[in-house]
């Protein structure tokens, strides 16, 4: 029986790191029946764990068929997600420059910090954290342009549970490069340079695409 925090975040989490570690095969059916007996709880919180797990693109919902593990993103996939940020990110400069307050700023400052800080090895929590913090970093950014609209086309664009599929629990080699990229990124905004700003933002999401793509283990 799982213990009392929040069944239904246990049960995702476990669930979770079962398919990034590949104990949860692509294509491979979860049966909210068969899990409920395995954890011992009702279907109730393991389905709302399957929706959120299937949300993320980790699982796959199909009519009368049910669950199944997504397969792994591909090369295409990460370039694509990508190539969507590029245009969102770099575009909203003069909103971001003209409303970013000194707190968003400053947090923006702090997250930079912690992931430069962050153990970075390919231990499941430490790149948990790591891809949380950064996905953050930019959501700081996105929100600062003040457009409901964009915010919520990010929101869409949320990637990051797919890089612990396409990097399988390898880490990040570039962290120190990632997070002198962001410095760019910060000072542009401090100097109030909506072109900078562009500039280096797009250049920092197209190289980490290569970067990607790059430490692969199968390339």
């Amino acid at each position: 029986m799982l213990k009392n925090k929040s069944v239904s975040d246990e049960v995702y989490d476990i669930l979770k790191k079962e398919i990034i570690y590949n104990q949860l095969q692509p294509g491979e059916h979860l049966i909210v029946s068969a899990l409920s007996v395995k954890f011992g709880i009702s279907g109730i919180p393991i389905r709302e764990a399957l929706v959120r797990l299937t949300a993320e693109k980790l699982l796959i919902l199909e009519h009368n068929k049910g669950f199944r593990v997504a397969a792994k993103p591909c090369n295409n996939d990460i370039y694509q997600w990508h190539e969507a940020r590029v245009l969102i990110e770099s575009s909203i400069a003069d909103a971001v420059i003209e409303k970013i307050t000194q707190d968003e700023l400053g947090e923006l400052k702090r997250l930079n910090h912690d992931i430069r800080t962050h153990g970075h090895d390919g231990v499941y929590d430490n790149y948990s954290d790591l891809i949380s913090m950064n996905a953050e970093f930019h959501k700081v950014i996105v929100n600062a342009a003040g457009n409901s609209l964009i915010n919520d086309m990010y929101t869409v664009l949320d990637f990051g549970p797919q890089l612990f599929l396409f990097h399988e629990g390898q880490g990040v080699p570039d962290l120190d490069i990632l997070c002198d990229e962001h410095d760019e990124i910060i000072s542009a905004i401090e100097e109030k340079n909506p072109v900078l700003y562009s500039e280096k933002t797009r250049l920092h999401i197209i190289r980490g695409f290569k970067r990607q793509i790059a430490s692969r283990k199968d390339e």
